[in-house]
């Protein structure tokens, strides 16, 4: 009994790390105009145009302000610590 109840908890983690491998969608990339857009801004700043987007919405997918919230959520979770990122 005790084997069969490991085995079950082995196959459950097994599956919460295939959840974890999770891959882009779509190929990304960046013009290099574009980077570095939110060098100059704190957290705080993104957070206040982000919540002024988001007031102002729903905004559809593939609009220009859906796809500056994106950014901006972006910027915020990369100034969160992440990956060294000023």
């Amino acid at each position: 009994m005790t084997r069969e109840i490991m085995r079950k908890y082995i196959d459950i983690l097994n599956e919460g790390n295939e959840n974890l491998e999770e891959k882009w969608g779509t190929e990304t990339t960046v013009s290099p105009s574009e980077r570095g857009k939110y060098k100059g801004k704190t957290i705080e700043e993104l957070r206040k145009s982000y919540n002024a987007l988001k007031a102002s919405g729903p905004h559809h997918k593939g609009s220009p302000e859906y796809g500056r919230m994106r950014e901006l959520a972006f910027a915020i979770r990369a100034k969160s610590g992440w990956g060294g990122v000023d």
